[in-house]
């Protein structure tokens, strides 16, 4: 018989319950922490035709939506193609007859110098978005082929091997590097390079080519569904490809919670970015005071969301006649940028050339316009405003403002529904 404690004057001591409960419940934790700090690297997005995944002894399972994979897995495509997702909110869209292998992978859910993401393209054609991992510590991410490194210095870029081993890959963002044993070459949004073996890498005029390939013998039912399945993969990618005001990932997607906190107006651009969207907005003015009276003003903004490009052209007109004004419209267009984070628009200044006003103001030297503000606003951006100054820049010793801070409202009239 076992006796738990001592006589001591008579009395029977026991030791503190509470502490020996609470001392194997501790213990209990620490010999489950090693399973619980074990997670899949990623999981299974959409599936479209045959895929599976192979573990390191080669055995192989059926890919479908939700299946999860692990460091040391190679993912394979035949006839169709799939879209993974990682736990760091990167994710990776195989193309048809494509093996990618997760060689090392490691994320304890921050940047915090240990995250690592080590991949292979073996063959065919994939296109990334990178999370948490490479953010902050590039050198964190890369991807290695039969015939070059792929280390990223952005967020988004395509690529494919053929069976001649040759390499091509295009920058949807950021910029890459390609870097082999003969040389390197770094890539910025919208180039394109290729590399083969034994061979430097060089600048190309070719882009990888993804098109993917519907499962073979299909019927129109089949062929519909692949399709469906691929819209529904390439919208995940739009919303993979969203980011947080600190240039992470929105792991929610658009309209969801992001990493860093979450920022509709830098989701929104970000998706538009993607898809390749131009918009339009267009604004009249009848009544804009200037320092010679009344005149009509009419702005029209092209946004191209792609290349966040910005153009702002500004028409005045006299539309009452006035006695002794020349009536000739002047015209002004400036260039400028979007501010991906915010949906703010820069232009640099410009000059609207001789044209409507007075003897002395624009008619002999011209007018100068500038930009002092620009701002996208409203429900899937609207509206727009933009606050100009019309200058006269013949005036040498001091240029007075023909109008002065006259702030424009623009709605939209075309380009934004062509998101996908």
């Amino acid at each position: 018989m076992i006796s738990i404690g001592k006589a001591r004057e008579g009395v029977m001591y026991r030791p503190d319950i509470r502490l020996y409960r609470m001392t194997l419940k501790l213990l209990a934790f620490c010999l489950l922490m090693p399973a619980l700090a074990i997670a899949a690297a990623g999981k299974v997005e959409f599936v479209a035709g045959d895929a599976q995944i192979l573990d390191a002894s080669g055995t192989a399972r059926l890919a479908s939506k939700g299946s999860e994979f692990d460091a040391g897995e190679t993912l394979q495509t035949v006839d169709g193609r799939m879209q993974v997702k990682f736990i760091d909110g990167g994710y990776i869209s195989l193309q048809p007859n494509t093996s990618f292998r997760v060689e090392e992978y490691h994320f304890n859910g921050q940047a915090d110098g240990s995250e690592r993401g080590i991949f292979h393209l073996i063959k065919g054609g994939l296109r990334a978005i990178t999370g948490v991992i490479g953010h902050a510590n590039k050198p964190n991410y890369r991807m290695d082929t039969p015939v070059a490194t792929i280390g990223i210095r952005g967020t988004e870029f395509t690529a494919s091997l053929n069976d001649a081993q040759r390499l091509l890959v295009k920058v949807g963002d950021g910029a890459v590097f390609m870097e082999n044993n003969v040389g390197n070459l770094v890539l910025y949004k919208g180039q394109a390079g290729e590399v083969g073996e034994l061979v430097k890498p060089t600048y190309s005029e070719q882009q990888p080519l993804l098109a993917a390939a519907g499962p073979s013998g299909a019927t129109p039912e089949d062929a519909q569904q692949h399709q469906q399945r691929e819209q529904a993969e390439t919208q995940g990618f739009v919303l993979g490809d969203n980011k947080s005001i600190s240039g992470g990932p929105c792991l929610g997607g658009l309209g969801g919670n992001c990493v860093w906190g979450s920022d509709p107006t830098e989701r929104l651009i970000s998706a538009y970015n993607l898809a390749g969207v131009q918009g339009q907005w267009s604004g009249n003015a009848d009544n804009v005071q200037s320092s010679n009276g009344t005149v009509s003003a009419n702005g029209l903004l092209n946004v191209d969301f792609s290349r966040y490009n910005a153009t702002f052209v500004l028409t005045l007109t006299n539309p009452f006649d006035n006695p002794g004004w020349n009536s000739e419209a002047m015209t002004g267009t400036a260039t400028g940028r979007l501010n991906p984070q915010n949906g703010r628009l820069s232009f640099a200044d410009t000059t609207m050339g001789a044209g409507l006003g007075r003897e002395g103001v624009c008619t002999n030297g011209g007018c100068d316009l500038i930009v002092n503000q620009g701002q996208l606003g409203g429900r899937q951006f609207s509206s727009a405003n933009i606050n100009f100054t019309v200058r006269a820049n013949n005036i040498l010793d001091s240029p007075q403002p023909f109008i002065d801070r006259h702030d424009l409202e623009l709605q939209r009239v075309d380009g934004l529904s062509n998101l996908r």
